[in-house]
């Protein structure tokens, strides 16, 4: 049985909305996030392609010269005007491959254990599974306007008593087959397998603060 191709997607933006050219700062001795990404997933076991999915002409050069693939992604596929769905859809429509492993340069703590480990785990459960996921619990008290979710606030637990099935995603490392992918629009299926990282890992950077944070914590970690 010939082997499913797996392709890991770095995504950029031209145009990032809270931090301009986020993923091309300096961020790591003279490095920018996706420079930092590219090294990893050179790294990684198992993953037959990378390809830069971007309206960047930076990201283009960029890849070029780390001798990986760049997908031109359409204007309107980059802008705020695309929902999430339909970026997906497209995404995966665009780039060939039996299995998508979507990985964000804004997640830079994960670790190169992590990876190979995440694939590991993805080999022994795909048949089971329709996509892995990162996640980090919300071990918080969650309210929707006036009601709390996870708790009854009449009989409020303590925090380390909140329960452990309220997830976000971290967004750092997903897998799902191409089909499944443009079936469900989305990164996540319908019957998706959470894998838990620590707090560090999922590390997000959306604005300058996050930035800043992720820097002081890169450099403790990796230097």
């Amino acid at each position: 049985m010939d082997k499913k191709k797996i392709v890991a997607i770095i995504p950029i933006r031209k145009n990032s909305q809270r931090i301009k050219n986020k993923n091309f700062l300096n961020f790591f001795k003279g490095k920018s996030l996706l420079e930092l990404k590219i090294e990893q997933l050179k790294k990684v076991k198992n993953i037959d392609e990378i390809v830069v999915s971007s309206d960047s002409e930076l990201a283009k050069k960029i890849s070029k010269r780390y001798d990986v693939s760049f997908h031109a992604r359409e204007k309107y596929f980059a802008s705020s005007s695309c929902s999430g769905s339909k970026f997906f859809e497209n995404l995966a429509r665009c780039i060939d491959g039996d299995y998508l492993m979507y990985c964000p340069c804004t997640s830079p703590i994960i670790k190169q254990k992590t990876y190979n480990l995440f694939l590991h785990k993805f080999e022994s459960l795909k048949n089971k599974y329709d996509s892995l996921n990162t996640v980090s619990i919300l071990k918080t008290f969650i309210w929707k306007d006036n009601k709390s979710l996870n708790y009854n606030s009449i009989k409020a637990p303590n925090s380390q008593d909140l329960p452990n099935n309220y997830f976000s995603l971290t967004f750092g490392i997903n897998i799902i087959s191409k089909k499944n992918m443009i079936k469900f629009k989305n990164i996540v299926g319908k019957k998706p397998k959470f894998i838990v990282l620590n707090k560090l890992e999922s590390t997000d950077i959306n604005d300058k603060t996050d930035f800043k944070i992720a820097q002081m914590l890169y450099k403790k970690t990796f230097a």
